[in-house]
């Protein structure tokens, strides 16, 4: 009994950290847009899903992979969409606005 909780908590921890990339991406371009918090990073949380929502899928999916949990599924699926947030809204802003 005890050996299955120590399973179940290294499963959430995997799950937690794909899901705890996905927010703090998402705070990240949120702040982007409004300018809540003024940040010196400029254009950089518009980048950063490139490079850590592929980090955060493969955590979910090696989750996922091991323990069929619906929080690796939602980190999984998250991640993706996050990952092509960036170049829809390329698309969208260049096409209504122009260059």
């Amino acid at each position: 009994m005890r050996d299955r909780k120590h399973v179940e908590r290294k499963n959430s921890m995997i799950s937690t950290i794909s899901i705890i990339i996905l927010f703090a991406l998402i705070l990240l371009i949120v702040n982007f847009f409004t300018g809540f918090i003024s940040l010196k990073i400029q254009g950089l949380p518009m980048i950063m899903p490139f490079y850590f929502c592929p980090i955060g899928a493969l955590l979910g999916f090696i989750s996922y992979r091991k323990y069929k949990d619906k929080p690796s599924l939602v980190g999984i699926v998250c991640n993706i969409v996050l990952y092509f947030f960036p170049i829809l809204f390329n698309i969208i802003a260049v096409s209504l606005y122009g260059v």
